[in-house]
């Protein structure tokens, strides 16, 4: 009706400006259209007003790959995408695992360079064939890696030495496991190891059924490969694999480098007393050693307050300090202690003694 109104105001305002005259026949004629074609709009208006909005479609969301276990399930043959954090890098070869919450699995290729760029802590989306191969369900071949973020954290499973036979199972196939309290590793035989080898299996405790594997690839300064296990009571971590001709068995635990032997808890853990070397009339050098690399601090004075603090930051397990600007001939009492991630290791306060002789050139 406002739409009527304001056409027939428009309309008779606008003939008021015209000179005045008769109205005539054809003036009739088009105010009487000019009000039919008023009703009209006015009554589709209404109609739309009182027309429903129609509902809001919902989004549907990103297609989110399923779970590792869901991919597990699917079986040999299956294309499937899976989308986890890497635990291992070249340590392993060419394999590298991938783990989410539920479940881990082995990804494999010979020529996947994207594959063989990953690292611990990459979060990736994998899509590839899966297969059997001696028992171990892996994925092969690669069809796409798309690397998603880095510097996540997968922490281990922890199991006791005693249940350790708990986790070689295939419901821990390509997981990252923290075995706690063991207390040696040897040859197949039962002997000691003096350096280990690559692609060779080792006892946990002496018990064949949880073998170790050492991976060839495992070198240079912080691999397996010639390096001595430890002597005292350790935890291991390493991903769980299998290897078996006859589909049954066969799960071996897969360490990727030397530091997934923890001693001490992992606590840097001071081996002996700190000891002076170099001793000369101003000052000296302490030397003292940690079963892990941690930081160096040297805490010194004449007295048992010692007071005066030397710190060095890079984490190592040869930790050596030079003292200078020392008195000759001075007992010193120096306090030595070392600390990394999982916390701090500090020893007694032990005496020192500079000399009278010069400090000889070239130190």
């Amino acid at each position: 009706m406002g739409l009527t109104v304001l056409l027939i105001s428009s309309f008779f305002s606008a003939s008021s400006l015209l000179p005045h005259t008769t109205t005539t026949p054809r003036m009739k004629r088009v105010l009487f259209s000019a009000l039919l074609l008023s009703t009209v709009l006015g009554a589709q208006a209404q109609r739309q007003a009182a027309r429903p909005k129609a509902a809001a479609q919902p989004v549907t969301p990103a297609s989110v790959p399923p779970t590792v276990k869901a991919a597990r399930t699917a079986g040999p043959g299956a294309t499937v995408t899976v989308r986890g954090v890497v635990t291992n890098g070249p340590e392993l070869g060419q394999l590298r695992f991938v783990q989410d919450a539920e479940a881990g699995l082995a990804i494999f290729s010979t020529t996947n360079t994207d594959l063989h760029a990953l690292i611990p802590g990459d979060s990736v989306q994998i899509t590839g064939t899966l297969k059997n191969y001696n028992g171990l369900l892996e994925m092969d071949p690669v069809a796409s890696v798309t690397k998603l973020a880095a510097g996540r954290k997968v922490v281990p499973i922890e199991v006791g030495a005693a249940d350790l036979a708990t986790v070689f199972t295939d419901e821990y196939e390509g997981r990252l496991i923290r075995i706690k309290g063991l207390t040696s590793l040897t040859t197949a035989t039962g002997t000691p190891i003096e350096a280990l080898k690559g692609n060779t299996n080792y006892l946990l405790n002496g018990q064949r059924a949880t073998p170790v594997r050492i991976n060839v690839a495992s070198m240079g300064e912080k691999g397996l490969l010639e390096k001595t296990p430890p002597t005292s009571t350790f935890d291991l971590i390493g991903t769980v694999s299998q290897f078996t001709q006859n589909g049954t068995g066969g799960y071996q635990l897969l360490p990727r480098l030397y530091a997934d032997f923890v001693v001490a808890g992992g606590l840097p853990a001071i081996q002996g007393e700190p000891i002076p070397t170099n001793i000369y009339r101003n000052g000296f050098t302490v030397l003292f050693q940690t079963a892990n690399p941690g930081t160096t601090k040297v805490e010194y004075g004449k007295t048992s307050a010692l007071g005066t603090v030397i710190n060095l930051p890079a984490p190592t397990t040869s930790h050596s300090v030079d003292i200078p600007n020392l008195e000759p001939s001075t007992s010193y009492y120096v306090r030595v202690s070392s600390t990394n991630a999982a916390g701090t290791s500090t020893s007694a306060a032990v005496p020192m003694l500079t000399d009278n002789k010069k400090k000889p050139a070239g130190r």
